[in-house]
């Protein structure tokens, strides 16, 4: 204990000094590059090492650029034959991104909705199996891993979108806090099968309960009071981390952006300084919501607030859905007029965008690019800008 202690101790320091080396003393805004800033120790005190580097490894990126992620990004994808790929021999060569650029994503998202009862398939089908085989490659090739969870309804065993209340019968005291210990034992067991070929257990960004600021999830404002968010999450730290002794997890909050106004409204349901490592925005380009400006205003509005905690900001969650030609909402030139936009000169982590699902023909839900695509020679333009980084672009990130 003493000496992983002492180990984050001294990871810290050093991230303190390489900070304040790097950055200017111009007094601008906290949330902008060039800015003299540190960085808070993880809220594990007994993170593991691997954890601990990593998260000092993307503070130290931050100044470069950010980092771009997809949601499943080698399982499966598209092409414009209008035909899905899929891996089939588990070795995670493939990607939509590397077959534009050559290079997979630097993040890659995973998704492990119905492990907590037990399911061998997660709600977009795909096998929790391939899943961990996959987390294995991507830290294998030295990516990051990023994990959502769109829980089960505990109450009425729907899915995630059942808005049946139901914190409030989950946290301690509830009638329904065993069936929820039953819910974070299955996630614990398949956190603890994700190790290295040393045997160690790979860090994982970990973002439950995430766009709880709207009524769109049973956890979310609504569906559930202030206190009872804040018990839940603090709750779910403390049952993986001390009880279950997971300590490669990095904590993420991700408020949704279309209900987002204001610094009270991204702290409205605040679990503490002391549960929360990343401070995340998930900001999905939908029209009306004026994506260029809005998410901008609030990109840098989140950062501030991160550097005023001393923590890291990422765009957890984006992209335009469905960017064709056909569509009524589009945009040619996104990844460089909108996204690139609202992250460049931001101290942002990682942009990562959702799944490449299906085409329009299917029932869309693609938001990537890939060959073929409407956008394209936009996204590799988007992808030859320094401050846009992949894996080729990667330090070693877990030394």
């Amino acid at each position: 204990m003493i000496l992983r202690k002492a180990m984050i101790l001294a990871s810290v320091l050093s991230l303190i000094v390489v900070g304040c080396e790097c950055c200017s003393k111009s007094g601008g805004n906290p949330g902008q590059k060039g800015e003299t800033l540190t960085l808070a120790p993880l809220i594990d005190e007994e993170a593991t090492s691997l954890t601990v580097s990593l998260h000092g490894n993307m503070w130290k990126l931050l100044d470069r650029g950010t980092m771009f992620g997809a949601q499943i990004p080698t399982l499966y994808g598209l092409d414009g034959g209008k035909a899905k790929w899929y891996d089939t021999d588990g070795k995670a060569e493939h990607s939509d991104t590397k077959y534009l650029i050559g290079t997979h994503p630097a993040v890659c998202g995973w998704e492990i909705s119905g492990i907590e009862t037990g399911q061998e398939l997660n709600i977009d089908k795909e096998n929790f199996n391939d899943i961990r085989t996959h987390i294995q490659a991507a830290y294998r090739r030295g990516a990051v891993n990023t994990m959502s969870w769109h829980c089960a309804n505990p109450v009425t065993d729907g899915n995630s979108w059942d808005p049946t209340r139901a914190v409030y019968a989950i946290i301690p005291g509830g009638y329904l806090n065993g069936k929820f210990n039953s819910y974070l034992d299955h996630v614990a067991d398949f956190i603890s099968s994700l190790k290295t070929d040393d045997g160690e257990l790979i860090p994982i960004i970990f973002r439950p309960w995430h766009e709880h600021t709207g009524a769109g999830f049973w956890w979310g404002k609504g569906n559930a009071t202030k206190d009872e968010f804040v018990a839940l999450w603090r709750y779910t730290v403390e049952y993986l981390r001390d009880k279950k002794g997971l300590h490669n997890l990095i904590w993420a909050y991700s408020p949704d952006m279309c209900h987002l106004s204001s610094r009270n409204d991204y702290l409205e349901y605040w679990p503490g300084d002391e549960y929360v490592d990343i401070l995340g925005l998930d900001a999905y380009d939908r029209e009306g919501q004026n994506y260029g400006h809005r998410g901008l205003q609030l990109v840098r509005m989140a950062n501030v607030i991160a550097a005023e905690k001393h923590k890291m900001f990422a765009l957890t969650e984006t992209g335009l859905e469905n960017n064709a030609e056909t569509s009524a909402w589009n945009n040619k030139k996104w990844w460089t007029t909108m996204l690139h936009h609202i992250i460049a000169g931001q101290r942002v982590s990682f942009a990562l965008v959702w799944r490449n699902g299906d085409f329009p023909s299917n029932g869309g839900h693609y938001f990537n690019a890939f060959r073929g695509c409407w956008s394209e020679d936009d996204f590799v333009k988007f992808a030859g800008y320094d401050d846009v980084l992949f894996e080729r672009d990667l330090p070693k990130m877990y030394e």
